[in-house]
């Protein structure tokens, strides 16, 4: 079927194509309910200093914590300073070492490419690419095609060949 009609994103608000499965802002599904919501008028999309499941929005305030499957310790950064953070493994020959150096969390092992996934930052959202890595990029199990980005939620889980890492927001007190 092919309309000139929209939907909305219920995560963003976003007009999408009727046909579209994701929305083309923040990434969301978009499914049937969707297509025949009928907004609620007192429902708010964004309410400042309210964490929400699953959101992609950043703050000034906001950390990106790395949870790493079976570690104790996290990875802590602060989202706005990021533009790119490159996730893989220490490099012997070259030396070359990414800003999210997994070897100590067994990378090798576990499939992990040297450059294996990036995370960067557009205005208030964190971005999921990967590097074309040996094997492969998954967001909450579906598996990444190469180069191509995708939005990062709070709660999301990412593996990267078998090692699996927690995503939280995590705002600043």
């Amino acid at each position: 079927m092919i309309t000139n009609e929209k939907v909305k994103c219920r995560n963003c608000g976003e007009l999408n194509d009727y046909e579209a499965q994701i929305c083309v802002k923040c990434g969301a599904l978009i499914d049937d309910e969707d297509r025949r919501r009928t907004r609620n008028i007192g429902d708010a999309d964004y309410e400042e200093g309210t964490g929400k499941w699953g959101s992609a929005r950043i703050t000034a305030r906001t950390n990106l914590v790395l949870g790493i499957e079976g570690e104790a310790r996290s990875l802590v950064f602060r989202a706005l300073d990021i533009d790119q953070l490159v996730l893989g493994r220490f490099d012997p020959k070259t030396g070359n070492k990414p800003e999210v150096d997994l070897t100590d969390y067994g990378a090798m092992n576990k499939g992990v490419s040297r450059k294996h996934a990036v995370i960067q930052r557009k205005d208030v959202s964190l971005y999921i690419i990967d590097q074309k890595s040996a094997n492969g990029t998954y967001l909450n199990g579906q598996k990444l095609f190469e180069y191509q980005e995708r939005v990062l939620r709070d709660s999301d889980d990412v593996r990267l060949g078998h090692l699996t890492i927690r995503i939280t927001f995590e705002e600043q007190k």
